[in-house]
């Protein structure tokens, strides 16, 4: 499978933007949407919006920068970088302006042991208040679940994607709402445990969840570059390129 290879860290971390360069701040840790491996981030996300910025912007480079999420959401607030692409969070809102159109969207699934003794009521969910009874297993700083449960009993936050898994597998907690099934079975490839726990689609909990790119406010041409992005994600064609880059992801590790 092709892939773009983009080298770690290829700019500096300045508060001063770069002429014809944008430095597009990825989670390290989110296979295979954006990772580092052997220097290089790789990714979904890497590769669309280089597909999308050789089209609409082609004088812009793109230089992504693999970090711990929490610190790739930091270094865009403080403008040492660029740009995220996520989920437009009222928080993320407040220090960058975000694109009409998504550049992919992910769709809810639940995640919960194979053996689990109420599998069978899981399965059958069809209601948001209906996952209330069960305990919640999720990532410290996942916006996303912090808004959308905060109102759940029982929901318990770990440092970590592997912990989510393991908390599962060792019987303390009971389910995990993952924003993508390509993300989980990836990860569960990984860690050798796609045979403990099963999956099903959670359209209650959020019927899509759209990443958009979000450029920090103090970039002057922030606006003029999400514009001619949006009017590229906007054509049929670009988005089944995007979706086939997503298929080639999920066929290898």
């Amino acid at each position: 499978m092709l892939r773009r290879a983009f080298v770690l860290a290829a700019l500096p971390l300045s508060g001063r933007a770069q002429s014809g360069v944008l430095r597009l701040s990825v989670n390290e840790d989110y296979a295979p949407y954006s990772y580092v491996d052997q220097g290089r981030v790789l990714g979904v996300i890497p590769d669309a919006l280089a597909l999308v910025l050789a089209q609409a912007l082609p004088n812009l480079k793109l230089a992504p920068l693999g970090l711990p999420w929490r610190r790739a959401q930091a270094v865009v607030q403080n403008g040492e970088a660029d740009a995220l692409c996520t989920f437009a969070s009222d928080e993320r809102r407040s220090y960058a302006e975000f694109g009409q159109q998504p550049l992919v969207t992910l769709e809810p699934h639940l995640f919960f042991r194979a053996d689990h003794p109420r599998r069978d009521e899981l399965s059958s969910l069809r209601e948001r208040t209906q996952l209330k009874a069960f305990h919640l297993v999720d990532q410290r700083g996942n916006q996303w679940a912090e808004t959308q449960f905060a109102d759940f009993p029982q929901v318990e936050w770990v440092g970590g994607h592997d912990a989510i898994y393991r908390m599962v597998l060792a019987k303390r907690g009971d389910v995990h709402v993952a924003l993508s099934p390509l993300v989980t079975q990836w990860r569960l490839r990984k860690l050798g445990l796609q045979a403990g726990i099963i999956s099903v689609p959670a359209p209650y909990v959020a019927p899509a969840v759209p990443f958009h790119l979000g450029i920090r406010r103090s970039l002057p041409q922030a606006q003029e570059w999400l514009a001619a992005i949006d009017a590229q994600l906007a054509l049929p064609r670009l988005r089944k390129q995007i979706r086939g880059i997503e298929r080639r992801y999920a066929e290898t590790e």
